[in-house]
């Protein structure tokens, strides 16, 4: 349940994010986009300097007076009057208006600013676009943040989903009844149930997989997890050859995780294989019907290989699992405080 609370508050998380992002951009970037307001001259685009070094040129010839008209281009860089004279007389020759023309290079003349030597004529802006135009780019950076929380979000599932306990109820096909009847004969003769009674298999191709169980009391108070993942392959290629699981108990009460490595035939004998997995934990060999332990200050778990069948290639004998079914009892230490839960 905490599993999928915490899955489910993420998932509301990215679509709220993903939902306010679309709404921004379409709201407050599409139809309202953001508009220059208290300009000064200028901040005007080319065309627009033309025209006000033209409407300048028309308040000297009025006046007469320089130092109202250095005045209207006081901010002005020399680079800006100098274009801003050129656009203007060329836009006013092509126009036929050569007076207008002239009043523009009287004032370039009082002003001191030089003409270059040919005059190009303006070049017109653009078109502004419309709304679509206006939304290109904004939906280009939305799909690619769409996409970044997409492959944000799979990948944040598979990792909850490799992680959440999954039991997996007790199926006649799966056990072998020979090997289950001690582990229920010794239960039943203890008259306790136990903590949790769980099963998992393995089949070749699962290169990922990872096995957890949850261990609660009947009133389900939280007392540790146990599971069983891939430890060691061996040899090339696709898929994964494993050749050792581990097996291991967290127990909430205790500051360590107990591990251990549950191995092929073929990897137990090995001595320099057997070196590189010992910092993981005890090595066992995989035998059917031959149970081992789990223990830790408040649980214990009680192990037993089920069903094993080994894979066949170009690897050694018995040196890797085809499938591998591992059943695990847990139950609380005598004495401990989680015996006092029932």
């Amino acid at each position: 349940m905490e599993s999928f609370n915490r899955t489910s508050l993420i998932t509301g998380v990215v679509v709220g994010l993903i939902l306010g992002l679309l709404l921004g951009m379409l709201l407050f970037w599409g139809l309202f986009p953001v508009e220059w307001t208290d300009a000064h001259s200028y901040d005007l685009a080319a065309e627009a300097k033309a025209e006000y070094m033209v409407l300048v040129a028309d308040s000297f010839k009025l006046h007469r007076d320089p130092a109202r008209a250095a005045e209207y281009l006081e901010l002005w860089t020399e680079e800006e009057k100098q274009q801003a004279v050129a656009d203007a007389i060329a836009t006013q020759e092509a126009q036929g208006q050569q007076e207008q023309a002239q009043a523009v290079r009287d004032l370039s003349m009082v002003l001191g600013v030089s003409l270059p030597g040919e005059v190009e004529p303006p070049v017109e802006p653009a078109p502004e676009g419309g709304f679509f135009e206006r939304m290109r780019v904004p939906c280009l950076v939305f799909f690619f943040v769409l996409l970044v929380l997409v492959l944000g979000w799979i990948g944040l599932r598979v990792a909850l989903r490799r992680r959440s306990p999954r039991e997996v109820a007790p199926v006649a096909p799966i056990r072998a009844p020979v090997a289950a009847a001690p582990m229920e004969e010794e239960w039943e003769g203890r008259g306790q149930p136990p903590l949790g009674h769980f099963f998992t298999t393995y089949q070749l191709g699962e290169d990922t997989y990872d096995e957890s169980f949850s261990i609660e009391t009947p009133a389900g108070e939280f007392l540790g997890e146990c599971g069983v993942g891939i430890s060691e392959t061996i040899g090339p290629g696709d898929p994964d050859k494993v050749t050792a699981f581990e097996v291991w108990l967290f127990d909430k009460t205790d500051i360590r995780t107990v591990t251990k490595v549950l191995m092929s035939e073929h990897a137990h004998k090995d001595g320099a294989l057997r070196s590189k997995l010992a910092s993981k934990g005890e090595a066992v060999l995989a035998q059917p019907g031959v149970p081992f332990s789990l223990e830790t200050t408040g649980l214990n778990v009680t192990v037993e290989v089920t069903e094993l069948e080994y894979g066949e290639g170009e690897l050694p004998p018995k040196s890797f699992f085809s499938k591998l079914t591992v059943e695990l009892m847990a139950s609380a230490k005598a004495g401990s405080g989680s015996e006092g839960s029932f």
